[in-house]
């Protein structure tokens, strides 16, 4: 009788921990651009290690105007004199007349194109930062720079210090 409830206990934890690791890992990721949650149609979704997300969402978030040829599946962003080309299905990505290849292609799912987040947003000269304990990617836009993913201002106290009589 101990055996068998021994037995049911075991298997009633390893039960219930696969349970609450599922469901930790299925947590959606959030995307913060200078702090503000970006909203997407279609969730961020992770392909061989790459964030992939809509990619007119966040184009447009960095500032830049979009054009895209449904027929061919051509893909261009630009801002001020900046751009950024590429074709959904292929590496090869264009950013401002220097090619170079992507570890993803982008992607149609949805019938939402989407685009590795990591490497656009760098091209338009963001900072990014992956928060891998709680899912949330935090991208600093070139024209913010005062924003700091998780910043720690206790350093202000000890500043405070110096100006005590």
């Amino acid at each position: 009788m101990f055996k068998k409830s021994s037995i049911f206990i075991c298997f009633l934890l390893a039960t219930l921990l696969f349970v609450s690791l599922t469901a930790s890992a299925q947590q959606p990721i959030r995307v913060l651009l200078d702090g503000e949650v970006l909203q997407f149609d279609v969730q961020p979704t992770t392909i061989d290690g790459r964030t992939m997300v809509p990619m007119r969402v966040i184009f447009e978030a960095l500032g830049a105007e979009i054009e895209w040829n449904e027929r061919t599946g051509a893909i261009l962003a630009i801002r001020d004199d900046f751009f950024v080309r590429t074709v959904v299905g292929s590496r090869y990505i264009e950013v401002s007349g220097i090619g170079t290849r992507m570890d993803v292609a982008p992607i149609t799912i949805d019938g939402r194109t989407l685009v590795p987040l990591r490497f656009v947003s760098e091209a338009f000269g963001a900072d990014v930062y992956w928060d891998s304990n709680m899912r949330v990617i935090y991208i600093t836009s070139p024209f913010n720079d005062w924003f700091e993913p998780g910043w720690d201002d206790s350093w202000l106290a000890e500043f405070d210090d110096l100006f005590e009589d």
